[in-house]
């Protein structure tokens, strides 16, 4: 097993929701695109959602999050601690085009034994 993950719902509602993913490395691989936020995970279940924050650290290597599509649309890239806030434009939209589902993917890159991660989203939910 290359990267042993956790991935909890912290919050569930109407409209918004708060997920937490948590990944260490054992030093035979990375995560590559691995579904982390499924649609059909939620309740009630939207199209996509936008994110608003994001919280993270990452030690060791590097952490991509991707937008889910016939061909994924990398969106960041983290590394080290911070937090991306992007409430004041109203939330980063999904850019998969198309073919977006609305899931959220990561990828790590550059992971060896003792690197980790742990990324915390809030997101709302976006209806027809």
């Amino acid at each position: 097993m290359a990267i042993a993950t956790t991935s909890q719902v912290l919050y569930d509602g109407a409209r918004n929701g708060v997920m937490q993913f948590t990944g260490i490395g054992d030093g035979t691989g990375d995560e590559a695109a691995a579904i982390k936020v499924h649609m059909a995970d939620l309740s009630p279940v939207p199209l996509s959602v936008k994110v608003k924050k994001i919280h993270y650290d990452v030690t060791g290597g590097l952490v991509q999050l991707l937008w889910a599509a016939a061909e994924n649309v990398p969106f960041l890239t983290l590394g080290t601690v911070d937090t991306i806030d992007y409430e004041k434009i109203g939330g980063m939209l999904n850019g998969g085009g198309d073919t977006a589902n609305g899931d959220i993917l990561i990828s790590t890159l550059g992971f060896d034994a003792g690197s980790s991660y742990s990324v915390t989203l809030e997101m709302v939910k976006k209806f027809p």
